[in-house]
């Protein structure tokens, strides 16, 4: 935020209420106002989880005061992108507060859930990257969708799989179907991206949900070969051993 005078910005960042207020009273467009990131208000408040500054950014008129009145105009969540390309509703499914995920989500019009960043991303991807559950569920609820691919042709089942989080690994493939021998852009299946980071166990839950333990990547390999280390493709040969499975 440097370079300008981005007071309210400030505000917003550090949790000042009354300031905020005062800020706004005089000039509700200022919640518009961009800084150097291309960021709002708004997007700092969300970052720092200011749930009643972030209700009063998204509602300025509230609290207008003075003998001039500025012409209402509707906060479109999605119309205001940082220079990333993320939106208020991509912070907060990152950072990971469900209660101002929530907030958002009903604010008027609705964000659209499955908008994405500069590099592709959802704000269920950012969620996963983050092994966030229960705003990936939130998302999904809303109309969030799994089978967007960001630019590295990864959807967010590749995240959860190259992180080891089993949970959102078994939520994608069991109860939401998605794609599990989609290749991204170097033909890296979630079953390669499991492997490659040691997630044994991950491994073993999505070739039980139906992954392909033969599929080639753009180099020939199959996902044993792209194992860590041998201690890794052992455990990964065994437990497919145990299940009547040969590679």
């Amino acid at each position: 935020m440097s370079g300008k005078n981005f007071a309210l910005h400030e505000a917003a960042r550090d949790g000042k209420i009354l300031t905020v207020k005062g800020l706004i009273s005089s000039d509700p467009k200022s919640v518009l106002v961009k800084d150097d990131d291309g960021r709002i208000p708004l997007h700092w408040a969300v970052t720092f989880q200011h749930l009643e500054i972030i209700s009063i950014l998204l509602n300025p008129f509230k609290f207008q005061q003075g003998e001039t009145k500025v012409k209402r105009f509707e906060i479109d969540i999605d119309d205001f992108t940082d220079d990333s390309g993320w939106t208020a509703l991509h912070i907060a499914s990152s950072v990971g507060n469900l209660e101002i995920l929530q907030f958002l989500l009903n604010h008027e019009p609705n964000p659209d859930v499955n908008l994405q960043t500069n590099t592709g991303l959802t704000s269920i991807h950012l969620a996963t990257s983050k092994n966030h559950l229960d705003i990936v569920k939130e998302l999904v609820s809303k109309g969030g969708s799994v089978r967007i691919k960001d630019k590295k042709s990864q959807y967010p089942i590749h995240r959860a799989a190259a992180n080891g989080y089993l949970g959102l690994v078994e939520l994608f493939s069991k109860d939401l179907k998605s794609p599990l021998n989609a290749k991204d852009i170097n033909g890296w299946t979630p079953l390669h991206h499991a492997l490659s980071e040691g997630f044994g166990d991950v491994a073993i839950s999505l070739v039980k949900f139906g992954a392909d333990y033969n599929i080639q990547d753009n180099d020939g390999l199959i996902p044993i070969q792209v194992a860590v280390d041998e201690n890794v493709a052992k455990y990964f040969k065994a437990e497919l051993l145990s299940e009547g499975l040969d590679v």
